[in-house]
This record gives structure tokens, sequence and C-alpha cells, in this order.
């Protein structure tokens, strides 16, 4: 590998915002991007200064090393086989596929063509969720006995972000094409947060809801008939025998509040936004702990790629197998939500 890993961004919405991560990094050149609209990469390549801008996808392969998926879900799998082939490393957007069968298809490619493969889980390099997870892992809160995980969002303000286009929006508001809160947006954080530090789930109850069938957009359009959830309720047991409940909030307020509790047989632990707090057996109430430096996760987690495509070295955690497991939940925890009972939760 060359001093310089060339990158290829596939996706002009959040992928904008991949751009910007990219060209913070050493030794990374973003040599291209490309969209469906032909006109959104123009405008990005023209922003950022990028050589190469293409309706097609796959004619940035030629000219890169590596590449991030950024497009809608359903895109995924179509586009790692073609990268695969080409011998492009990847960088996975959540969720990883629509389906477990197209996960582990998009694994098993890589692994053939032994390119490097990440799903951009970057939470997971959040100072306080590390620190929860090193916790736990620890055992300083002993044998885990309960996890509950909840995030407020408002349906209104996520979809008028400025890193959303109308086109964005509308497969986004179609449960069909894997859109809404659980299986598209912040369901697969949740889902991998809450197995990453509990272990595997073997099965899961599930409702979901939407509460708002009409969005107004930025532009003043709206859309119409929207049947993605964007409220969500999942019980859920571990391997270990410990009970899990995540739950996704839709509010009218801004929202974006992300909370966890842990609680052991030993001791509890409460993340609150990004504040820690511990609590053992005959204290009153919770106590903040020390916070461990803040680092920037975007930044963390695509830096891990690129210094492993750089020095040819296997694929750091979050892999395709960490986006295999949690799409097995997703997928477990959406058909609860229409079958109404438990749902074994397929296991890697």
């Amino acid at each position: 590998m060359s001093e310089v890993v060339r990158v290829g961004v596939i996706g002009t919405g959040f992928g904008a915002h991949h751009v910007e991560v990219l060209q913070q990094l050493e030794h990374v050149e973003v040599a291209g991007v490309a969209s469906a609209q032909p006109e959104r990469a123009a405008a990005l390549a023209e922003r950022f200064n990028i050589s190469q801008a293409t309706g097609d996808y796959r004619e940035l392969l030629p000219n890169v090393d590596a590449v991030v998926i950024a497009s809608p879900p359903a895109l995924h799998a179509e586009m790692v086989r073609e990268a695969a082939a080409a011998g492009v490393h990847l960088f996975c957007e959540k969720p990883m596929a629509t389906t477990v069968a197209e996960a582990r298809e998009m694994r098993d490619l890589a692994e053939a063509a032994n390119v490097v493969a990440m799903i951009n889980f970057h939470q997971r390099f959040m100072a306080h969720w590390r620190r929860a997870h090193d916790i736990v892992a620890e055992g300083q809160i002993g044998r885990l006995v309960a996890a509950d995980m909840r995030v407020t969002m408002n349906p209104v303000s996520y979809l008028a972000s400025p890193l959303w286009s109308t086109s964005k929006a509308a497969w986004f508001s179609n449960a069909a094409q894997s859109g809404g809160l659980l299986a598209s947006s912040v369901g697969p954080h949740l889902v991998d947060l809450m197995r990453w530090i509990g272990g595997s789930v073997i099965d899961v109850a599930a409702q979901t809801i939407t509460s708002l069938k009409e969005i107004p957009l930025a532009d003043r359009a709206a859309l119409k008939d929207v049947d993605a959830d964007d409220g969500f309720a999942i019980l859920g047991r571990y391997a270990s025998g410990a009970l899990l409940t995540i739950r996704g909030v839709p509010v009218t307020y801004n929202g974006g509040e992300w909370d966890m509790s842990l609680h052991g047989d030993k001791g509890s632990l409460i993340v609150a936004g990004t504040e820690l707090l511990m609590a053992g057996p005959g204290d009153a109430r919770p106590q903040p702990i020390e916070q461990p430096n803040a680092v920037n996760p975007r930044t963390a987690i695509a830096g891990l790629f690129v210094d492993a495509v750089r020095a040819g070295s296997p694929a750091p955690e979050p892999t395709f197998v960490d986006g295999i497991a949690a799409q097995a939940l997703l997928d477990a925890a959406l058909r609860a939500g229409h079958t109404n009972q438990w749902e074994q939760v397929e296991q890697v």
C-alpha cells in the first residue's frame, strides 16, 4: 500500500460528513464521490476539491483503494459485491444490510477478497460508552442482571437535518426500504452497544409505532403516508440470563438524549448523556465518577480503518461480524413487532 490511501465516498447525504472526517486524517485522499443524483456528487466534489464526481459508483472503483458506503441500506449488498470483486477495502454505514442473509453474504465476500471490512458503529468510540464497557468487563458491578437503554428523537427535526435530502427522507420514511428509527437510524447503534457491553442476545419481544404519518420537510414539501417507525420498545434476554430493554421514544422537543443503566449483583452503572454514575451496596444513590477524556468518535473509527488498510492488517472491531450480529437482533425485533411473539435472535 502506498503512503496515501485513496478513498471514494458513495452517497452524498451523510456521505458529505464522511468526506469532512476523512479530510481531517493524515495519509488519506478523498479521490472521488458518487451519487445517484450526479448534480449532488458534482456539488460535493466542488465544495471539497475532489477530483472525481460521478453518478455511477462503479466508476470510482478503479481509482480508489477503499470506499465508504453511505447509500440507502437496500443498496449496501450490491455495492459490497462490486467493490470486493475489485479488491477495494470497505467501510460501510449502518445498518449493514436489510437482512441477515445479505449481511452474511457481505461478510463472506469481504473475507474471500481479503479486504478490510468495517461497519460504522462509531458510538463505541465515545469515551463514556467505552468506559461503561470496560467497567462491566472488569466486573466492577458484578454479574449483569438488567440493562436498559433509551433514546429520544424528534422525527420532524431529525428529517430537517442539513445532511438529509428529500430523496433520502423518502426512503427513510418507508419501512420496506429499511427506514425508521429502529431499522435504520439509532436502532443499529443501540443494539450494537447493548451487545458490545452485555453480550449475545438470544430472544426479544418488541412493539413499534409510527406517531407521525406526515412530516414537513425543510423545503416545505411534506412526506406523506409515512409507515416507518419513529418509536419502539424492545424486551430481550441475554445469553447470560440478564434482561435488557431498549426504547426509542418520539418527542416533540429537540430530543437526542441517550441514556443507559446497567445493574449487576454488586452495583449499578448509569450513563446519563455523557455523565457516568455508580452505586454499590449501601449507597443511597448513584454518584458521579471520573470522566474519561473525550475523543471524536468519527475520526477515531475512520483512523482505525485507514491504519488497517495502510498496514495490510485484519479489520479491527467493529467488523462485518458485528454488523451481522446487530442485523440479527434488529431483524428479530422487527419480526416480533409484527408477530406479537417472542422471536429468537439468529446467532453469528
